[in-house]
């Protein structure tokens, strides 16, 4: 997912931009890709779902474009990568989705300019985004079966550990014991 990010960027003139992944166990999107934050900006990159832009994002389905992130009290700054100059930021998110499922977001910021067309920039990262699907659902799932596997292993382990301790493979009688 990184080379992604470092594609949107090099080709539309992203400052920073974020995949994030939904933890559907945790009901959690958390950070899995990003360009332009540091690794303790991405560590702060969690969110609830309907929390800030990138929770409401993934609540609704439905993508956001904040032209100016000063403006708008539903930007969060969790990661804290926006220090100066947040008047002249705008921010794009939108949902990563397979049929009605949102599995996560991608976002950036973007200087903001009069001339720039930001619903343009929406429309492609909504298409990049709907590209990603599909590699993420592939992931999610062999993650699962992965954590499945290690799951149904150390069961095994367990199970394997109290049949055959050596207290039941040495018989009882007095002349094996």
């Amino acid at each position: 997912l990184g080379p992604v990010l470092r594609a949107i960027a090099k080709h539309t003139g992203m400052v920073r931009g974020t995949i994030t992944l939904l933890n559907r166990e945790q009901g959690e999107l958390v950070i899995v890709a990003a360009h332009g934050l540091s690794s303790k900006q991405l560590e702060r990159g969690r969110y609830k779902v309907g929390e800030g832009v990138v929770g409401k994002v993934a609540q609704t389905g439905r993508p956001m474009l904040i032209p100016r992130i000063s403006e708008d009290p539903l930007f969060l700054n969790r990661t804290a990568a926006r220090q100066i100059n947040k008047e002249d930021i705008a921010y794009l998110c939108v949902p990563i989705k397979m049929e009605n499922s949102v599995l996560g977001t991608l976002s950036a910021d973007r200087l903001f300019a009069e001339d720039i067309d930001l619903e343009e920039d929406l429309r492609l990262m909504s298409i990049i985004a709907s590209m990603i699907a599909r590699a993420v659902r592939l992931r999610q799932r062999s993650q699962e079966e992965r954590d499945r596997l290690l799951s149904e292993n150390t069961r095994l382990q367990n199970e394997l550990r109290r049949k055959f301790r050596p207290a039941n493979i040495i018989g009882k009688s007095k002349a094996m014991q």
